[in-house]
């Protein structure tokens, strides 16, 4: 999957209606039709139907600028914000990405400003928290939610282990421990159905894109060209 990540420990990103406000603004499948040529999804999360865990019946956060606006305003921004919206400097894919995402963002009052960061120093400084807003990818290769979602939202995975959002919270935390010690598959399902119920809520990140076959995942690694292997986690 291809992610949109937001620094949950940080200004404006500590604040969930900002998360959502940006998520809700961005035409997920525009980027999908545009940029993939409608290769895979626009995705519903970290997981999609190919990986064990997969809950299709959720509905995602969806498209409204017009509520964007609306929460913006709540949030205190009813005249608009800048930020910084950081990607590694040698990939197209993600700069075409940004450049999509900052227009659709000035039609709410968000200006962004695209930072290209050489790939090294970008995983050093998203992995530090010293990103507002950052694009990055992941494969779950195991076919399994824990491998796609422990490493991403427990609070102990913060930084370099793939929790680049610094999201915690305790709920997440024990769903996530639960499943992870559980051999009942039924159990394991609805224990992450709730995470991915309580994330689409809480918007750490904003999942762009998954890949819907073998095919495409290879199609998309070759694209990206670069990846990271960290504590035995394959971060893009």
């Amino acid at each position: 999957m291809t992610y949109i990540g937001f620094n949950t420990e940080a200004e404006p990103f500590d604040d969930v209606r900002v998360r959502q406000a940006v998520s809700l603004a961005v035409d997920n499948d525009t980027l999908v039709e545009g940029i993939y040529e409608g290769y895979g999804t626009a995705a519903k999360g970290p997981i999609n139907d190919l990986t064990f865990g997969f809950d299709d019946g959720l509905d995602d956060i969806g498209y409204d600028p017009d509520r964007a606006r609306e929460l913006l305003e709540e949030a205190g921004y009813e005249d608009g914000l800048d930020i910084t919206f950081s990607m590694n400097s040698d990939n197209p894919i993600r700069q075409q990405t940004a450049e999509i995402v900052q227009d659709q963002l000035s039609e709410i009052g968000i200006n962004a400003t695209l930072e290209n960061v050489e790939w090294g120093a970008y995983l050093d400084q998203t992995g530090a928290g010293n990103s507002q807003m950052f694009i990055l990818g992941w494969v779950t290769v195991t076919g399994d939610a824990d491998y796609g979602m422990y490493s991403l939202f427990h609070s102990s995975q913060h930084g370099d282990p793939g929790n680049r959002s610094f999201y915690t919270n305790e709920e997440v935390d024990e769903l996530l421990d639960q499943a992870r010690q559980s051999t009942d598959d039924a159990e394991r399902e609805d224990l992450y159905s709730q995470v991915q119920e309580i994330l689409i809520e809480e918007a750490p990140m904003f999942i762009r894109f998954s890949m819907t076959s073998v095919s495409e995942l290879l199609i998309q690694l070759k694209a990206l060209s670069k990846y990271q292997t960290v504590n035995s986690t394959y971060l893009m």
